[in-house]
């Protein structure tokens, strides 16, 4: 099966993201950084705490681009099937172990059908399982072991690393070999009140929040940033959720 024609006529959904995003102070500038680095051919890692708008920057980035969207979010128990894809046990009895049954994985359907993926958390994931990486964005080729066939990676393929800051429980050290890959790197935090503000008015439009209610509840997701006996601080999603 000609894999790369199958994907190649994949079709684009506006994936934007379901919530709306401020482009405006760090996102702004996380955004242009993301843009030059896209227009230079080179890959973009994002580092900031859980719950800083990294995915939903991530999305906006490719339904603006008119790219297909992929993602997987790293942890122990993501495996390299995960990614590039696996057989699928019924459609075996049927046609064998032949291309037919193959099930190709997110990170397969973006790099040969030229999406942007998104490897979230990505000091979360196995260096075995990184390693995976290494090839399509490195030499442009995708080796599929079950298949046991190379191929080509979409030139319109581009790559888009997360990662939670290093000190956060669950972290690993980011082996030199995908580092090396990731030319630009972008920080990200929480926004600054003002932005937040705006955020969290504009995921709540059911709602008519006066002033105060939304400055009560930023004040209160604040505190949670500034307390340090509190591990896990409240994110965007929080102060959503909360309003």
């Amino acid at each position: 099966m000609d894999y790369t024609a199958l994907l190649a006529s994949r079709e684009v959904k506006d994936l934007r993201p379901e919530g709306d995003i401020i482009l405006e102070g760090q996102y702004r500038e996380a955004y242009d950084a993301m843009l030059d680095a896209h227009n230079a051919g080179l890959y973009v890692g994002l580092i900031g705490p859980v719950g800083a708008g990294k995915t939903a920057l991530c999305r906006k980035f490719a339904a603006d681009l008119g790219k297909p969207f992929d993602w997987v979010t790293f942890s122990d128990l993501v495996r390299p099937a995960n990614l590039i894809g696996s057989f699928d046990p019924t459609l075996v009895f049927k046609y064998g172990f032949s291309p037919e049954a193959f099930i190709p994985g997110p990170f397969t359907i973006s790099a040969l059908s030229g999406g942007v993926f998104l490897a979230n958390e990505l000091n979360r994931g196995d260096e075995y399982v990184l390693n995976t990486l290494l090839d399509a964005l490195e030499e442009r080729k995708l080796y599929i072991p079950a298949l046991r066939t190379w191929y080509q990676v979409d030139p319109n393929f581009y790559l888009i690393a997360a990662m939670n800051p290093t000190e956060q429980r669950g972290t690993r050290r980011l082996p030199g070999a995908i580092k090396d890959r990731i030319k630009v790197w972008v920080q990200l935090g929480y926004p600054k009140r003002a932005t937040e503000q705006k955020i969290v008015a504009a995921n709540c439009a059911e709602y008519t929040l006066s002033p105060a209610h939304l400055e009560l509840v930023l004040e209160l997701v604040g505190s949670t940033r500034e307390d340090p006996a509190i591990e896990q601080p409240a994110s965007i999603r929080s102060a959503i959720g909360i309003a």
